[in-house]
């Protein structure tokens, strides 16, 4: 009975703090030696962020993988950041991935492939990195995210040029396949029970079509779209299978909006931040909290939290006033509440690792 009123108790101080908008202080996780661009792309429940750095480009957003010199970084408080490196004789990497005993996953380029053939990498705690390797006859692949026990989601070109979702197990490659009449078909998130969800392309169009995805280990189920809706992304799933992604839909007027789905596979809009039309959700933790991005009146893309009390906020807005930021994009949020993405400063996009002020 105790535990019980304790859970209560708590449940009712997390809902009232977020009913009042729970604020963060920012910190500015910076970039590797040589750089001026930077995006945290994943927080682990120990806080520990990882990305990628690089110089500005053309794009106006940072870590496209397209210009050599693109390194994957691990960052703690402590220990600050940290080059991982590259494939031996590579120019470019991401960092993607982290779990909590700091084995992270994200890609390399290859010598002697073109500069754009990644392969899936994985760098253990102490930085040795591994190439994971492609599905046979593959040119490419990529690794997204890896749960507590060590199993990676990802995607893998295979000898046709078909994408496929694929998992890593003790570092052996497995084929998820596809959504029926997918071309390209990404496993994006991995829970701790082994689910594995995603996106399965069916055309570029216009208009883009394709629907969200979880795998159960043994068949793969598709998430479907808000009514009247051509394309659904699912980005992020949690210890519970509550997934978040996007979608779009009649009532969402041609635009996506951030969606979750629960457990039984409900879909549900989360709507958009005041003023604007469109959002997307990259993360979501334990607790439900949503992380993301999406536009305000003016189409700015400013990075959003969403939560089942206070619907959809502006993160900008929960910071400390005169920061000096504008927090772009929210791509992932931890347990403790953590949230990392990119904004910019200075300038420069910079990768920000936001702390709850309790």
């Amino acid at each position: 009975m105790t535990s019980r009123l304790a859970v209560a108790l708590l449940s009712i101080v997390l809902a009232t703090t977020w009913a009042s908008a729970q604020t963060y202080t920012i910190t500015d996780i910076g970039v590797l030696k040589g750089d001026n661009e930077s995006s945290g792309f994943f927080v682990n429940n120990l806080g520990e962020v990882v990305g990628c750095s690089d110089t500005k480009n053309p794009e106006g957003y940072p870590c496209t993988g397209l210009v050599s010199g693109q390194h994957a970084f691990s960052w703690t408080a402590s220990g600050g950041m940290k080059d991982l490196g590259t494939l031996s004789g590579a120019t470019v990497s991401g960092a993607i991935g982290v779990n909590d005993s700091g084995t992270v996953v994200g890609y390399s380029n290859v010598k002697g492939q073109i500069a754009t053939n990644f392969n899936a990498v994985q760098w253990s705690s102490s930085g040795a990195i591994t190439n994971l390797g492609t599905l046979w006859g593959g040119s490419s692949s990529a690794a997204f995210q890896i749960n507590s026990a060590g199993e990676v989601a990802g995607d893998s070109f295979l000898s046709s040029g078909v994408v496929n979702a694929t998992s890593w197990t003790s570092k052996k490659i497995k084929n998820l396949g596809a959504l029926s009449k997918a071309i390209f078909t990404a496993g994006l998130a991995i829970n701790d029970n082994g689910y594995v969800v995603g996106e399965s392309v069916f055309g570029y169009g216009p208009p883009f079509t394709s629907h969200g995805f979880q795998h159960n280990g043994s068949t793969m189920k598709d998430l479907g779209t808000l009514t009247g809706g051509v394309t659904s992304m699912a980005n992020a799933i949690n210890t519970a299978g509550v997934i978040a992604g996007q979608s779009d839909g009649t009532s969402t007027k041609g635009h996506w909006h951030a969606v979750t789905w629960n457990s039984a596979g409900k879909i549900q809009d989360l709507g958009v931040i005041p003023g604007g039309n469109y959002s997307i959700a990259f993360g979501i933790n334990d607790s439900s909290v949503v992380v993301g991005y999406g536009n305000l009146s003016n189409n700015a893309a400013h990075a959003m939290v969403w939560t089942s009390t206070g619907g959809m906020k502006d993160l900008n807005s929960l910071i400390p006033a005169g920061s000096g930021w504008v927090l772009i994009n929210a791509n992932s949020i931890n347990n403790v509440g953590q949230i990392t993405g990119y904004g910019t400063k200075g300038g420069n996009n910079h990768a920000f690792l936001l702390t709850p002020v309790n």
